[in-house]
């Protein structure tokens, strides 16, 4: 019992850190912090820093990953929890902006604060969880529009379609620090957006296997 209460309060004294390093991140940049400000910042002593972490550096790197990887298994999560492919590409777009409007911070950390010595840090961890979750979610894209339920598309193009909208959206609302009035009317308009570009003809082959189907027979 004892042993859990130590492992509980040292979590709790990491996570306190990693809260104090975003502020100072936000504030400073990675390059402007230093441990000291990160250590003043949450209350922590030197041992107590370095009994979590080695480095300024590595605070940065650890709060990246930790976020990337909750973001995307939250966004899968939504996605599976879905019976159709309209719910899942409007639930997860809907996912996304509530998401930036409910962590400010780490949104805009993930978008902004990526530094070239935290891009070093957690660059081979990051490919893992990248390749992992479009992975997952391309798997979800093919298996619908084999169904007819989702347009044939190159995987970028499923990306620039699906979320890139509402990505630009939140980077620029973050940027502008706009009222959570204007997420609530992106959340009234995204969504169908993205349906509305992915989903398959109603009858028949993607649009798309159509014109190459006309394409080949004029050169034939």
């Amino acid at each position: 019992m004892i042993e859990g209460v130590r492992a509980e309060a040292s979590r709790a004294r990491r996570r306190l850190i990693l809260e104090a390093g975003l502020d100072c991140f936000l504030e400073r940049g990675v390059g402007g912090t230093t441990v000291d400000y990160i250590r003043e910042r949450c209350g922590a002593s030197v041992g107590s820093f370095y009994h979590h972490f080695t480095s300024k550096v590595e605070v940065a790197a650890a709060l990246y990953l930790e976020t990337l990887d909750s973001y995307q298994r939250a966004f899968c999560e939504e996605l599976r929890r879905h019976t159709t492919a309209q719910k899942g590409i409007e639930g997860t777009v809907r996912h996304h902006l509530r998401w930036v409007g409910q962590q400010p911070k780490l949104a805009s950390y993930l978008s902004h604060c990526r530094e070239p010595e935290v891009a070093a840090a957690s660059e081979a961890r990051a490919q893992e969880l990248n390749g992992a979750f479009f992975a997952d979610v391309l798997g979800w894209l093919q298996g619908n529009a084999e169904l007819g339920e989702v347009t044939h598309l190159p995987a970028a193009l499923y990306y620039a379609l699906w979320m890139g909208p509402a990505d630009e959206f939140t980077r620029l609302w973050l940027a502008g620090g706009q009222s959570r009035a204007h997420l609530a009317d992106a959340e009234e308009v995204l969504p169908s957006a993205a349906w509305q570009a992915l989903c398959g003809s109603p009858s028949g082959p993607p649009a798309s296997a159509n014109r190459r189907r006309r394409g080949r027979g004029r050169a034939d």
